[in-house]
């Protein structure tokens, strides 16, 4: 840029389209998982949520705003039960004939006294989320039943990596082992993963410091 000539104005990050998810990006959801782990908080349900199919008004712009809606409500549910959740989220976006469009994958962890009563709830979430509760498959529902489980779910959520980090990973360069779904093909707008405040790395950082300094 020349001297004196205006400086560009920077895109808003809820406008800046995202395709895929950086290294650091998957790393920080990986060891958000290493941490629900180590706080008992191993996630045991799979969540998958449609907002084309769910009707919402304009998924490029609410989807995530959508996501947090449903999110929100569920944790708020756990909490005033007494229970702790820990939860991870991708979005992805897969344009065409027989794909699902803007989607999001999440996993988090139910105290297993509340399950069934939180499977029961998801069409209550789902409304509160302005999607279609009426509506066949718009919120997918599967148990983790092991931590194993819940690392194959991530492993499937970790296939929109960014592809110039692939040589890092063995097996041929792939995130996405089991290859039983595809890539997003058109970006996200805004964020386009996040994990729970309890288990980001904010969390993960204070956890590691009080451990290495001990009691006062």
């Amino acid at each position: 840029m020349s001297k004196g000539a205006p400086a560009r104005p920077r895109q808003r990050s809820s406008h800046v389209p995202k395709l895929h998810l950086s290294l650091a990006q998957l790393e920080n959801t990986w060891a958000a998982l290493g941490h629900a782990v180590q706080l008992g908080l191993t996630p045991n349900v799979s969540l998958d949520i449609h907002f084309h199919r769910g009707g919402l008004d304009n998924p490029d712009r609410y989807a995530r705003a959508s996501l947090l809606a449903f999110i929100k409500s569920a944790r708020q549910w756990i909490e005033r039960r007494g229970g702790q959740t820990a939860v991870i989220w991708v979005l992805e976006n897969q344009a065409g004939v027989g794909r699902p469009g803007l989607h999001a994958h999440l996993i988090m962890h139910v105290p297993p006294s509340l399950k069934v009563r939180f499977h029961q709830l998801r069409k209550r979430w789902t409304h509160k989320a302005k999607l279609n509760a009426n509506k066949a498959g718009v919120v997918n529902f599967d148990p983790l039943p092991a931590l194993a489980n819940a690392k194959g779910k991530l492993l499937y959520m970790s296939k929109d990596l960014n592809p110039k980090a692939l040589p890092i990973f063995s097996a041929g360069g792939r995130v996405h082992l089991h290859d039983n779904g595809k890539p997003s093909n058109r970006p996200v707008f805004g964020k386009k993963t996040g994990v729970s405040r309890n288990i980001d790395l904010a969390a993960r950082t204070s956890r590691s410091r009080r451990h290495l300094t001990g009691p006062s």
